[in-house]
């Protein structure tokens, strides 16, 4: 078989590769950017009954208002995320915008490129020149080949034809023949079903995927540069900055030296040791992501910074530097609680939760937090005439005019935003909480339970909403299949929560309810944290105003009270380890905590009650002589019209919640 070597001058090959790579790199992007566009903005209202809660507005307007110039410019800086960012004019859309149009441009070349016309021309296909189906009979063949062979024939052609018509008709009629032959001949089929020919092999050409002047001519050098860059400096430099990413942060996105020195201070801390905010400032100062943002500060300096964070101090020039790590501490903190999970140190974990509070609302640890939280307080004015004032629940026994004095603040309309921000601030508040198996109706050794909490978000402006009134349906969980299957999708059926009032915090974020499960007995944790992000704040909004706590209220009479107005949330926590082997009662603490606010969080104490399933009775049967008299037919009827059910289980009281 003759072969020869030939380069791309006719561009036959060569747009072909580039588009091919071009494709392998804008086509999963714009598939990406295609599933954000459609889904990724309103994932907030998947799952909800309204696509947005007014809650969520008021909040973002209050936090605009109420956040510095300065922090809004350090937001468009560096929160990718922001608003202020052009959706559409980023880096990205530009880049898939630029692939397609140089797509379309090859598209186009390729399509008009007569060579490559040409080559498509020249493959072999008896079909298609005898204008059949691969289907065709030996009839159906042997029938288009007399029909062709007459127009065809060198003897049937007409008369005034030039030479050049004549070649072509001739040509024409050779390959009607070979067409022929291919599908009626077995020798010349068997070199068409191997070749691809009826001649049998034909020429090749190999080359490279290049016009000759790359090769060949001045070009050529510039050609081995550009292989040798992508090849061995480019390509092994974005890999093995892939890798060194890969092996120097954890799962959890934190750097390693920073975990390694999260490790050490758990491995070395003493019991006795009291958790306070200073201790995990000073653990987050060590964090090696500070330093490879700022490599000439101290740990000493980011432990400053922190503290001015916290108290609300201005740091001069180091202010940019301040927002940045402040706004870093989110994934340090949530590392470190994972960390401290994995040493079931409840201490710690509790205390960054605590840190994350104080970092959030830039309120130090102090019982006067709740109202510290809160725009336009006067802080020095309230430590004098706080009195027995430390939380919002007591805040709310006062009237507005009374809550302004305690609070210094004469402007109303500032007094009011103050109270606004603080009716929706969320308050958990237990209604039920249950250990639960699928499947089942109460817990066994060995089971796979998880924990249900039926919660209340509240406003601490509101009373507390009796129980009692609350329909069943509310608090039941659903028994249908999927449910059973997937017990913890109704999670991600609730509204994602509405953004924190954090003006002070140097990007924009939701609250988050942190959930810790420890044992009882030893006060150990059992498990990493759970992390709520969806939950119902609808009980917030301000068709809830005459809820007041300062109102007296008959709900039996009031037109405006409706329960079913009322969102019962639900918070699903699995187990991460079986029920216990053996029957008994099994206490442990489940705590649920806010990230962002200083409010009423949950600190209940669950009673796991152990039991085996209730013994089924056999059912005996007697027969009797006569009995024979019966037939086969008759017996497997009755058969399977009788189920054995014990109708006397027990109805298992219901979890006990402490």
């Amino acid at each position: 078989m003759p072969t020869n070597y030939e380069y791309d001058e006719a561009s036959e090959t060569w747009p072909s590769f580039v588009l091919t790579g071009i494709l392998m790199v804008v086509g999963p992007m714009t598939l990406l950017q295609i599933y954000q566009i459609l889904f990724g903005s309103n994932a907030e209202a998947v799952g909800s009954g309204d696509a947005k809660e007014f809650n969520d507005e008021v909040l973002t307007k209050l936090n605009d208002e109420y956040t510095s110039n300065e922090i809004k410019q350090f937001r468009k800086k560096f929160d990718k995320n922001s608003s202020k960012k052009s959706k559409i004019w980023n880096k990205r859309n530009i880049l898939i915008i630029v692939g397609w149009v140089l797509v379309a441009v090859l598209l186009q070349r390729i399509n008009s490129n007569d060579a490559i016309k040409d080559a498509a021309i020249k493959l072999f296909d008896p079909y298609e020149i005898l204008g059949i189906s691969s289907s065709a009979s030996d009839r159906d063949i042997k029938s288009a080949y007399r029909k062709l062979s007459v127009k065809f024939h060198p003897d049937k052609l007409a008369k005034g034809l030039t030479t050049d018509e004549k070649d072509v008709m001739e040509e024409t009629y050779v390959q009607i023949t070979k067409a022929y032959e291919s599908l009626t001949d077995e020798l010349v089929r068997q070199n068409y079903l191997k070749y691809g020919h009826p001649d049998g092999p034909q020429s090749t050409s190999h080359g490279i995927a290049l016009p000759r002047f790359l090769v060949d001519g001045s070009a050529s050098p510039l050609l081995v540069v550009c292989y040798f860059a992508l090849l061995g400096l480019i390509l092994p430099y974005f890999v093995s900055r892939w890798w060194a990413r890969t092996q120097s942060y954890t799962k959890k996105g934190i750097h390693n030296v920073t975990a390694s020195n999260f490790v050490s201070n758990l491995v070395n801390y003493k019991p006795s040791e009291i958790v306070t905010l200073d201790l995990i400032l000073h653990w987050l100062s060590f964090a090696n992501e500070f330093k490879q943002f700022y490599p000439d500060l101290q740990p000493e300096d980011f432990e400053q910074l922190l503290h001015d964070h916290i108290n609300r101090k201005d740091s001069g020039k180091l202010n940019e530097a301040k927002f940045r790590i402040v706004a870093k501490c989110h994934s340090l903190l949530h590392g470190l609680i994972d960390i401290a999970c994995g040493f079931r140190n409840l201490d710690i974990a509790l205390g960054a939760i605590n840190t994350f509070k104080c970092i959030v609302q830039a309120v130090p640890l102090t019982p006067n937090a709740q109202i510290l939280q809160l725009p336009n307080v006067d802080k020095k004015h309230f430590s004098n005439e706080s009195k027995d004032v430390h939380t919002l629940g007591k805040l709310f026994t006062l009237e507005d005019s009374k809550i302004g004095d305690l609070l210094g603040i004469k402007d109303q309309a500032k007094l009011n935003e103050t109270l606004r921000v603080a009716s929706h601030i969320p308050n958990l508040k237990i209604i039920k909480a249950d250990f639960l198996v699928p499947g089942e109706n109460q817990v066994t050794p060995l089971s796979t339970p998880y924990i249900c909490l039926k919660v209340l978000v509240r406003s601490a402006k509101q009373p507390l909403l009796p129980t009692n009134l609350i329909p069943e349906d509310k608090l039941v969980e659903s028994q249908d299949f999927e449910s059973q299957r997937d017990p913890f999708a109704i999670m991600s059926k609730q509204p994602l929560v509405p953004f924190s009032f954090a003006p002070l915090f140097p990007t924009k974020r939701r609250c988050n309810w942190c959930c810790l499960v420890s044992s009882q007995k030893d006060g150990k944790l059992l498990q990493t944290p759970i992390i709520v992000e969806k939950l119902s704040y609808k009980n917030l909004n301000d068709d809830k105003d005459f809820f007041d706590k300062r109102t007296k209220l008959d709900l039996t009479k009031d037109d405006k009270f409706n329960i079913n107005d009322w969102e019962i949330g639900t918070i699903k926590i699995p187990l991460g380890q079986p029920a216990p082997e053996t029957v008994g009662d099994f206490f442990f603490r489940v705590i649920v905590k806010s990230t962002d606010y200083f409010t009423t969080d949950l600190d209940i104490t669950m009673n796991m009650k152990v039991r085996d399933l209730p013994a089924v009775e056999e059912q005996v049967d007697i027969y009797s002589e006569e009995d024979d008299d019966y037939s086969s037919d008759e017996d497997e009827s009755d058969a399977s019209d009788y189920t054995d059910i014990d109708t006397d289980t027990e109805t298992e009281e219901d979890e006990s919640t402490e």
